[in-house]
């Protein structure tokens, strides 16, 4: 009975290993590489806003760069990550998000403590 249960727990641990299959993400479109500058707005939009700037470096699908974000209540520079697929770009980490980059403007939603809609341009 013992030997069973080993047999087991053996078989749940190593089908626990297993990954399940992934969707394929869409090679980049874009690339957003450079400085973007614009306006985030707390959703709903009497609850606060202000301004995003983000440097962004960019390797294949792979996003790395910093953003500092400014309102009533916050000042606050932090790292991003992000993977670019087709031309959306998905913020990892402490501020997850969406945003589409249609030429030389960024837009979409982030979630923070509430969600937030942002409009980004590049910088030349």
């Amino acid at each position: 009975m013992a030997k069973c249960f080993l047999v087991a727990a053996v078989a749940l641990a190593i089908a626990g290993c297993a990954t399940a299959p992934t969707t394929p993400m869409a090679a980049p479109s874009v690339n957003v590489t450079g400085k973007w500058q614009g306006t985030w707005a707390f959703e709903p939009v009497w609850l606060g806003g202000g301004q995003v700037v983000m440097d962004l470096q960019q390797t294949g699908a792979q996003v790395t760069g910093n953003m500092t974000v400014t309102g009533p209540s916050v000042n606050r520079p932090t790292t991003i990550q992000a993977v670019v697929s087709g031309s959306a770009m998905k913020l990892e980490g402490r501020i997850p998000g969406v945003l589409t980059v249609s030429g030389d403007k960024m837009t979409g939603v982030v979630y923070g403590v509430l969600e937030a809609n942002v409009t980004l341009q590049r910088q030349k």
